[in-house]
This record gives C-alpha cells, sequence and structure tokens, in this order.
C-alpha cells in the first residue's frame, strides 16, 4: 500500500476500483453532502440494533455541546470506509452510529430543510443502503411504508415478527429519536431549528478510507485485537500519581482502582483489588470477634480509615518472618485464644450497575471538590465526559501532592457515600429485569464447636435490600430525579453528595434534604441559571427561605397544557403519591401492599385517559357537556388537556390503550398485576371517567403537591 493520504477528500479516486491509498480526515454532513457521497452496508455487518438508551445518551451529548457553544464542532467518533467492486464506498466499521445519525438528521429535516440534501441523494435515494435488506431499504426509503403492519412504535399489527424482523428496531428508534426531541422541546429556551443547523455544519466524523482489496478478515481481527487505547480517567489516574511520592503511590493508586469499579460495592471492590481481608478492612478482627453483630453502622466502611488499612497491609507485606521469628514463636497450640477459627465466607451481594459512569461520578467529585474550596460558580465543572482532562486540568489544579491526596481521599469518601445513600441499578434474578434500589452491609456469624472441644466461627458479610422507610423513600425520590433528569449528567448529584460529605444527618432528616433540594432546584420560578450554575450555589442558599419562591401549583396545573407538561411533574407526583400511599389506599380502598411494591420506571409519552380522538363508536360518551365546551372554546381552552386527564405512560403502554374508550382502558390496567402509575391508579378507580371527575381528580393532585412542600417549610 502507497503512503497515507493525510485528509484526502478526493472520494472519486479513492473510491476507484484502482485505489490503492489510505486516507484519513475529518467529515462533517455538510461535506458529505458536497462530496456526493452514498454509503453502501455491506452484508457481512449486523442488522441495526441500537436501544433507546444509546439513542438518548447520544442526543443528550449532542444537545449539551450545542446548548455551551453551538459554534464548536462536536467529534461523534469515527468510521472507516473502503471502496468495492461496484465502485460504492462500503461503510465497513461505524454502521450503528451512523445509521442513528441518519435517523435523527430524518426526524430534525422538517425544521432544518438542509437535512433533507444529507438523508436523500440527488437521485432521491437514502444516503444509506442496506445491502440485501430490502425491507430496511424500503423502509428508509418511504417510512409509510409498513404501516399496515406496524405502528409507529415498531409494534406488530398485523402479519408474523419475521416478516418484519429487520424493520422494527429502525422503526423503534425513529419512534425514539421523535420522543426524546419532543421532549427537548418542552424547555421553551430550546432552539430545534440551530439544533438541526448544528448537525448539518458541526457534527465531524473521522474516516478511515481502506481499498478495497484489503483482506477484511485481518482488518477485522485488527481492530478487535488492537490494544485498547487508554480512556481518560486512566490518563487522569497517571497525571494525579505522578505528583505523589513514591512511598505513597501504591496506596492512592489502590483507592482510585477500587472507586473506578462502579459496578461492585466499594468494600468488596478495596478487598479484592488490595489483597485484603475482611479482618485486614474491619480493623484486625476486633469488630468481627464481638459477640453481638446486630449493630451494621459498626461494619460501614465510611468508619474505616482507609489509609491506615492500606499503611499497615503495606507495612506487613515488607516485613518478612526470619527463621529466629519463627523459632522464638512460643505460642501454646492448646490455649484457649487457638480455640476459636475464624473463617470467611464469600461475600454475597446481587448484581448492580451504577446510575452514571466513573467519569461522571469523578466530575462531581471535583465538583464537590470545588465547593470545599470556595470556587465560584462560573468556574464549577461541567459533567462532560469527554472534557475530563481539560477540566481536572492537573498541571494547573493539582501540581503539588497534598493537592493530588486531597482529591483521591475526597474520591474515597464519596464513593463510600455515593454506595450508602445513592440508588444503584439491582439485578433481578428471578423476574429478569433490574431496579432502583439502595443495600445495606449486614454481617452474620455462626459458630461450630467440634468434638475436640475447639470450634469454627463462620463470618458472611453480604448485601441486603433496606427497609428503613427513610431509606425506601431515598430510593422513589432519587428514582424520580433519575428518570425525570438528564442520563448522563444527573447533576442534582453534586448538591447532594456535598451534604453527605460535609455533614451527618440522621435518614429522615437526609431524606428531607434531599426533597428540599429537588424542590428548589427543579420547582422554583427563581430557576433561570443554567443547572450547572444552579446546583453548584444552592449549597450556599438558605434552603428553606428558596421554598417561598416555589412555582404556583394552583396555577401551573389549571393551564390545560396537554402534553406540553414535562415528565417532571409527573414524576414528582408519583413519588408524592407513594409518600402518602397509606393515607390514598385506605381512602380509596386501595392495596397497600400494591403501592409499597411500586416502582418508578422509564416513562416518556404523556396519555390522555379521555382520548383526544374518540373512535366512531365511540363518540356518544361524553366527556363534557355541549354548554360547558362552548365556554371553554371560546376562551382557547381544551379540556382535554387537563392535568387531570393525563398520566404519563411508557411507549408501550401508551401505545397499548391509544384511543380506546375509558372503560376498556381501566380493564387493561385493573388486569395488570403490578401498579405502573399510581395517579393512573386514582384514575381508574371510578367507574367512568367525565370533565367533572378530572376537575375533582386535578384539585386533589394540587392539594397533596401543596401539602407536601407546606411540609417541608414546618
Amino acid at each position: 500500500m502507497e503512503a497515507l493520504l493525510n485528509r484526502n477528500e478526493d472520494f472519486a479516486k479513492l473510491a476507484d476500483q484502482d485505489n490503492k491509498v489510505i486516507a484519513s480526515g475529518l467529515i462533517t454532513l455538510e461535506k458529505v453532502v458536497k462530496h456526493q457521497l452514498h454509503f453502501n452496508i455491506p452484508i457481512y455487518q449486523r442488522l441495526y440494533v441500537w436501544k433507546s438508551g444509546q439513542i438518548r445518551t447520544l442526543l443528550e451529548d449532542i444537545k449539551n455541546a450545542f446548548l455551551k457553544d453551538f459554534h464548536y464542532d462536536f467529534f461523534l467518533g469515527g468510521v472507516m470506509l473502503s471502496n468495492n467492486k461496484e465502485g460504492q464506498i462500503d461503510l465497513v466499521d461505524g454502521q450503528q452510529r451512523f445509521t442513528t445519525l441518519w435517523l435523527i438528521c430524518d426526524e430534525l429535516a422538517k425544521y432544518n430543510n438542509k437535512l433533507e440534501n444529507f438523508i436523500y441523494t440527488s437521485q432521491n435515494e437514502p444516503r444509506i443502503y442496506f445491502s440485501i435488506r430490502d425491507k430496511a431499504q424500503k423502509f428508509l426509503k418511504d417510512k409509510e411504508s409498513f404501516k399496515e403492519y406496524l405502528n409507529d412504535k415498531g409494534e406488530i399489527i398485523k402479519g408474523a415478527e419475521s416478516e418484519v424482523s429487520e424493520i422494527i428496531p429502525l422503526v423503534e428508534g425513529r419512534y425514539m429519536i421523535k420522543e426524546i426531541i419532543n421532549e427537548f422541546q418542552k424547555d421553551l429556551s430550546f432552539d430545534v431549528k440551530a439544533f438541526a443547523n448544528y448537525f448539518y455544519t458541526q457534527i465531524n466524523l473521522t474516516y478511515t478510507f481502506i481499498p478495497g482489496d484489503s483482506d477484511m478478515n485481518r482488518v477485522f481481527e485488527a481492530m478487535n485485537n488492537r490494544g485498547k487505547q487508554l480512556e481518560h480517567h486512566e490518563l487522569l489516574k497517571s497525571r494525579l500519581l505522578q505528583q505523589i511520592s513514591k512511598d505513597n503511590r501504591l496506596i492512592y493508586a489502590l483507592i482510585w482502582d477500587a472507586c473506578s469499579d462502579m459496578g461492585t460495592y466499594i468494600e468488596k471492590s478495596i478487598k479484592d483489588i488490595a489483597d485484603l481481608n475482611w479482618k485486614d478492612l474491619y480493623g484486625n478482627s476486633a469488630i468481627l470477634n464481638e459477640e453481638n453483630l446486630e449493630d451494621s453502622s459498626k461494619f460501614e466502611i465510611e468508619n474505616v480509615d482507609i489509609l491506615q488499612v492500606l499503611q499497615r497491609d503495606q507495612h506487613q507485606e515488607n516485613t518478612n518472618s526470619s527463621l529466629l521469628n519463627i523459632l522464638q514463636d512460643t505460642t501454646d497450640g492448646n490455649s484457649n485464644s487457638s480455640k476459636k477459627e475464624i473463617t470467611e465466607n464469600e461475600y454475597s451481594s446481587k448484581k448492580t450497575r451504577s446510575i452514571i459512569s466513573f467519569p461522571a461520578f469523578l466530575l462531581h467529585t471535583l465538583r464537590v471538590y470545588q465547593l470545599n474550596n470556595d470556587f465560584s460558580k462560573e468556574n464549577s465543572a461541567e459533567v462532560i465526559d469527554k472534557n475530563l482532562l481539560a477540566v481536572f486540568n492537573v498541571e494547573k489544579n493539582f501540581n503539588s501532592e497534598e493537592q493530588a491526596k486531597t482529591l483521591i481521599e475526597l474520591l474515597w469518601k464519596t464513593r463510600v457515600l455515593f454506595d450508602k445513600y445513592v440508588i444503584k441499578w439491582i439485578y433481578d434474578t428471578e423476574a429478569k429485569e433490574e431496579f432502583h434500589g439502595l443495600e445495606s452491609v449486614q454481617l452474620s456469624k455462626s459458630i461450630l464447636k467440634n468434638k475436640n472441644g475447639t470450634s469454627n466461627e463462620t463470618i458472611s458479610i453480604q448485601r441486603i435490600e433496606t427497609t428503613d422507610e427513610s431509606l425506601r423513600g431515598l430510593v422513589k425520590l432519587q428514582g424520580m430525579l433519575y428518570h425525570s433528569q438528564e442520563m448522563t449528567t444527573q447533576y442534582w448529584l453534586t448538591p447532594f453528595l456535598f451534604f453527605l460529605v460535609n455533614e451527618k444527618n440522621s435518614n429522615p432528616l437526609l431524606l428531607r434534604k434531599l426533597e428540599t433540594l429537588e424542590n428548589v432546584l427543579f420547582y422554583s420560578k427563581k430557576n433561570t441559571s443554567k443547572l450547572k450554575e444552579r446546583t453548584f450555589e444552592v449549597v450556599s442558599q438558605n434552603l428553606n427561605e428558596e421554598l417561598d419562591y416555589l412555582v404556583n401549583t394552583q396555577h401551573y396545573l389549571t393551564q390545560l397544557s396537554g402534553t406540553n407538561y414535562p415528565n417532571y411533574i409527573f414524576y414528582k407526583l408519583e413519588y408524592i403519591l407513594w409518600k402518602n400511599r397509606l393515607s390514598l389506599c385506605n381512602k380509596y380502598q386501595l392495596v397497600v401492599e400494591r403501592w409499597n411494591n411500586f416502582r418508578l420506571t422509564a416513562k416518556n409519552s404523556v396519555e390522555h385517559i379521555f382520548p383526544q380522538q374518540s373512535k366512531e363508536e365511540n363518540k356518544h360518551i361524553d366527556y363534557i357537556s355541549d354548554d360547558d365546551i362552548k365556554e371553554m372554546n371560546l376562551k382557547g381552552q381544551h379540556p382535554i388537556d387537563d392535568f387531570g386527564n393525563l398520566v404519563l405512560l411508557s411507549p408501550g403502554m401508551n401505545s397499548e390503550y391509544s384511543n380506546m374508550p375509558y372503560k376498556q382502558k381501566k380493564g387493561k390496567f385493573d388486569s395488570k398485576t403490578d401498579v405502573d402509575s399510581l395517579k393512573s391508579e386514582l384514575i381508574f378507580k371510578s367507574t367512568d371517567w367525565n370533565w367533572k371527575k378530572v376537575d375533582t381528580h386535578r384539585n386533589e393532585m394540587i392539594e397533596l403537591i401543596n401539602s407536601y412542600i407546606i411540609s417541608l417549610k414546618s
């Protein structure tokens, strides 16, 4: 092969069958159009498989970059291209990302017609072509082509799944993109037209063009076997450790490595990484030898001086037992001290997953560090993984051993408290699904006496789901925040972690603190600053005074805003309903156990209970009297969009309900074992549904929200 062509953009030559060169460069969607590129997805590429979480993360990352500065480029990653025998350009690697980009642009094109030029070539063909995937290609060309078989959410309404399987992920992806972009637009300051233009001009892809006669098997083997590139947090670790003396570097490296494993609880992580045992970790077995293990607070890892433990362990490793030491050991093998042998069972916990990545956790830790050191809100760190090294700026901000140590010690403390008080995704092996939860440390001890008078004592350490009522409240409240805020940033964590690090609160007071924080951050009329700054300055505010500036719920929830109500207000209400579950279940004779076991899940579809458009056979069902509807229509109001007639559902539930009349929806809801929505359960307790009941329900929801806020002020 010839030498690399730096930033070669002569794609006509590169696509030629005789091309033998490798080329690399950057390309925007605008340049794709300019060079009239048409991408073929080879037959060996798998079907489109991206799920909602991947699509949301990509869109939120791009949105954050756009909001920060729409003049700056966004680097989406790399694609590998090659010329084929037909003189076309094969998309060898990066197909999933590029297909997602095409689907996003297809939705954004209605806001900026420049994107039409990217979606379709001058011959009005989709710019991407799926080899031998005729149905997928037909769908890209005409999104209505499979409407009789699939609805717009990708659910089958006719025929067998095998007939349309290859397009279902494309339909689902398109629908999810539409929902997320609609969600972005609920923020009235979001300029969707400028966002669409940002895609066209500022999204950059790194392309690598290889000759078509390359051995593709070897190319893929090389791609799969190439040395893994160091991640940014690994480079950051190296730079920070360079500031620490060699004598202490290993200890701080162990702490960092333990904290970086976000999928394992910190006590298990540090035990394994530092090759400790429980007696090392919990004070040379003094605690483990106690007869009464009921007080689990003694075994919290936050009570362990980790530096002391690691220093002691390192010292012991460096001290070799000499022959003289062994010969002088006069311990009597039959003494009382040896009659009891302590063994350690395997550590037990469910499979867990963190709600944020380690780089994001590092950035929240940095923000806590900045708060502790009086940084201004303008200079506070932004939670963007890709800017990790630049944001930390070790050479400027952590150029001394003391600063580097302080940061890593804070990282440890923050991670310990994160594991104790911040929800994780916990996998239920029986139900084969994940749920949000908090698990506490529990130790148990069993003693087996032997015939010779000795005994074996076994210590078991495990994580079990908390039964503490305040901590259960934290689970629901944090679940509400997780689902209603940006998935990748979760800015509310900064002030919450700050208070955990700097204050000692009982569980009830900690729950009250987060309830107050949530209202001040997300339900205040004063919220005009960016979330990055708002979640920074809130720690210095008088939170009780800030509660006087909350949204007027009575006014807000009587606006008849329909699907423009943000998802947040529905999630917030679900938490308040759960918090009042005993009184509500007693009032409406509902099953308390169902409400006790209620779990907040991802939802993004606002659904009308009484449908916006009734089917012909259901038009005789009255929602509101003719006189009332005339009066409201004269005011430009649409009573069907009342908050009392709305619930937040998953896309699947929304599709299932569709334009069904109330009683059919009630039948479907009542047939389910678990409660999907508490607001829905209160609505479906009624035998029928009309404007008067909507009015009553809405007023009750307003009263519950107001009572909740008043309770925080007292």
